[in-house]
């Protein structure tokens, strides 16, 4: 399908972007890589009356590491994050999640910060994120602040995100010596949105202990659902075979998912125990 009629903007600032955001108020949409944001308006789920493009503000793409963390600028897109040495090294969950967002033309056009502020309950990075203890800058007219990802998603297509203001970064902590991470998905196809998603993020400490866990489904809620029983299981001693079956088990327990015509709520309760085995061993399994 074609979409209405709409007023185009691609402003050279990021203040002007804001202004832009803060002029039209909800008839306005602002656009990163287009990757979320044009297909809905093709279905016409979304109408704007005004689209504000960032693709010309430079200084919100780079990949850098800085005083105890890593700093993602929001229109990196997902193939730099795959592609980045230090993404890859330090943040390998955030490389699985990047490696297998959409297709090769989304990867290269979509962002970052287009994907997590579009909040699709079954998209991968909302899961990896929270289980990294990432946190967004955003900006806005009343000038910027920080939101913990744990507390930026808060429903389906929804997040902490004030009308007006515009995801600038994401800031993800340097992981400390003996913590490793991964994150699985099960889509019908490579190029689809998560059944279930599974991320975990692991800390070894003495003679071979799992110190620290979180463990974080995503296509099972409405948000991103960290499944907390699963994670004391997992620190309760060392992660032998029988632990990481038993911390799969307790993470169904308390699951509500959806159905729809990619799986029923029953399949997705069963499949995410199975996931989050895999993913806990396969982040276990990882070398520092």
């Amino acid at each position: 399908m074609i979409p209405r009629a709409f007023e185009y903007f691609d402003p050279p600032t990021l203040e002007e972007a804001v202004r832009l955001l803060e002029r039209y108020g909800e008839d306005a949409k602002l656009m990163a890589g287009g990757q979320s944001l044009l297909p809905m308006m093709k279905l016409r789920v979304l109408s704007p009356a005004q689209v504000v493009d960032l693709w010309r503000v430079p200084e919100l793409e780079y990949i850098r590491r800085d005083d105890g963390v890593i700093r993602i600028g929001a229109m990196t897109t997902h193939y730099a994050l795959n592609s980045s040495p230090l993404i890859r090294d330090t943040l390998p969950a955030l490389a699985d999640a990047a490696r297998v967002v959409g297709d090769p033309l989304v990867r290269n056009l979509g962002t970052i910060g287009g994907s997590a502020a579009h909040a699709a309950h079954n998209a991968d990075y909302p899961a990896v994120l929270v289980a990294l203890g990432a946190a967004f800058r955003a900006v806005g007219p009343g000038g910027e602040r920080t939101i913990a990802a744990e507390d930026f998603f808060t429903d389906m297509f929804t997040t902490a995100l004030e009308a007006s203001e515009i995801v600038t970064e994401v800031t993800v902590p340097v992981p400390e010596d003996g913590n490793r991470s991964a994150y699985l998905k099960l889509s019908r196809r490579g190029t689809d949105f998560a059944i279930v998603g599974v991320a975990a993020a692991l800390t070894e400490g003495e003679e071979g202990r799992c110190t620290d866990a979180r463990v974080v489904l995503s296509g099972v809620g409405s948000a991103p659902v960290r499944v907390a029983e699963a994670e004391e299981i997992l620190r309760a001693g060392p992660l032998v075979t029988d632990r990481i079956r038993e911390a799969g088990e307790a993470a169904k327990r308390k699951l509500d998912p959806p159905s729809d015509v990619q799986a029923d709520a029953r399949y997705r309760v069963d499949v995410s125990g199975v996931y989050v085995r895999r993913a806990v061993a396969a982040a276990w399994g990882r070398k520092q």
